[in-house]
């Protein structure tokens, strides 16, 4: 029987034949690697997720629907490229999701703000 090493440490394994790890403290080391690497590569996306959700929050303030100037996003520090998801109403215009709120633009210059209805 040939005999395999564990992934983490390359300890020689006794035991089953598919076993991967050595010990549970080698199982659980080696997976909150894999999702501290996941962690560092997403950490700046989703800073500019949480501060473009912050922008349209202030400048909505309590209002569901509002217009406003692309210039006024732009100058808070908006970056229209992060989002997280696309909708297409029934009229066809677009809107981009962050979180619970989104836009839409309505002229080059304007832009519609709304905020999720919470159910």
């Amino acid at each position: 029987m040939a005999s395999s090493i564990c992934i983490f440490c390359k300890a020689t394994l006794q035991g089953r034949s598919d076993k991967k790890f050595c010990s549970i403290n080698c199982k659980n080391q080696y997976n909150y690697a894999l999702r501290q690497t996941t962690k560092d590569e997403v950490k700046e996306i989703d800073a500019y997720l949480h501060r473009n959700r912050e922008i349209l929050s202030v400048i909505m303030g309590n209002y569901k629907k509002l217009l406003t100037q692309k210039v006024v996003l732009e100058r808070a520090g908006f970056r229209f490229e992060y989002m997280t998801g696309i909708y297409h109403n029934k009229e066809n215009k677009r809107f981009h999701y962050v979180y619970d709120y989104a836009w839409a633009e309505f002229t080059n210059q304007e832009l519609m703000l709304v905020k999720k209805s919470d159910k």
